[in-house]
């Protein structure tokens, strides 16, 4: 004759064991969050943003730099920028973040784009333009 406490406490086992399996399971298919992977990239990203000239660009060729891989890396006075992608079709509403160390971004009004500026931290922003 079967136990039924031994069965149920074998079924609660069994179903928190696949409980635990299903929720690791999502956690490892998301990734970390962009957060995340800031924070562990911010400072090669700084010394990247230190060290960029006027005229460099890795437009031709991509550049991971820390847990990101930029599409480009370019200098607007003294900000960098650090372009992640476009929201829609290449070349258009790109976003990143900007290294902005000597005042925040504001949206330029001659620039045909709208450029929004988030405060991640210091004198990091996500950043945005709209077409």
């Amino acid at each position: 004759m079967s136990n039924p406490i031994a069965s149920w406490t074998a079924y609660r086992r069994g179903t928190a064991t696949l409980l635990a399996g299903v929720v690791l399971a999502a956690v490892a298919s998301c990734g970390i969050s962009d957060d995340e992977r800031f924070r562990r990239s911010v400072e090669s990203m700084e010394e990247v943003a230190r060290t960029a000239g006027p005229g460099d660009r890795t437009k031709e060729e991509p550049q991971e730099i820390g847990m990101f891989l930029f599409e480009d890396v370019f200098r607007d006075g003294d900000r960098v920028y650090f372009k992640l992608g476009d929201s829609s079709m290449p070349g258009i509403d790109p976003y990143g973040y900007v290294w902005s160390p000597k005042s925040p971004p504001t949206d330029d009004p001659e620039d045909a784009a709208a450029s929004l500026f988030e405060h991640v931290q210091g004198p990091w922003y996500r950043w945005s333009d709209s077409y």
